[in-house]
């Protein structure tokens, strides 16, 4: 190998070592819950970028019965080198989601009173843009739902299986729109919260509904 070609390989192997690290404190910033106990919005955090500076001493030997190899030693009377001392700075930049290009934007709101319910979407993108034929999907956040019925004093809540919807699955209009229905049963506690999760794409946001919500 030429010696080129090993300290490519080494500061390669650095950087690349530097970036996986990188990604992976950002997904455990990202892993953080979005909301507390009671509800409500929990800070979140990314890294926008990260400068960097390496500095490193590189030896080459030369061994006095013949070839060549680089180190980060001192070498030995009987052998030849010589030596190196450079430094590289640089910026890892975050990337937005979608390289840039606008991504999905979703507002929705739960309509109705009792047991029955109409849930409205719209889909459109940061650059304002309505999207026309966007599926989104509606699911029940049971974590979420439990922990905020447990705050608000409901011990058995019953919300795994009492909540349905009309579609779960949403393709919105050519106004960007739709909407579905959303029925709790009879076994779901009066004063149980019900946390919805929407999500197309990278987009998810959640709404709160329960019988006793307006």
């Amino acid at each position: 190998m030429s010696d080129g070609k090993f300290i490519a390989d080494t500061l390669e192997s650095v950087i690349v070592g530097m970036a996986e690290s990188l990604r992976e404190a950002q997904e455990e910033l990202a892993s953080a819950a979005p909301l507390d106990g009671f509800g409500r919005p929990m800070p979140q955090y990314h890294i926008p970028h990260l400068d960097f500076e390496i500095g490193f001493r590189l030896v080459t030997e030369t061994k006095s019965g013949g070839g060549m190899r680089l180190i980060f030693a001192p070498v030995t009377s009987s052998e030849k080198s010589s030596e190196v001392t450079s430094t590289i700075s640089g910026r890892f930049v975050a990337v937005p989601p979608g390289e840039g290009l606008p991504l999905p934007v979703l507002a929705a709101e739960v309509t109705g009173s009792g047991n029955a319910r109409t849930l409205a979407v719209a889909a459109a993108n940061s650059a304002g843009e309505t999207l026309v034929g966007a599926e989104v999907q509606v699911n029940v956040d049971l974590e979420a739902s439990r922990a905020l019925s447990a705050a608000a004093g409901v011990a058995a809540p019953k919300i795994a299986g009492q909540v349905s919807f009309g579609e779960a699955v949403l393709v919105t209009g050519p106004d960007g729109q739709a909407s579905t229905s959303v029925t709790f049963s009879a076994a779901l506690q009066r004063a149980a919260i019900v946390v919805l999760t929407l999500e197309t794409g990278t987009e998810t946001i959640r709404l709160t509904t329960g019988k006793d919500i307006a």
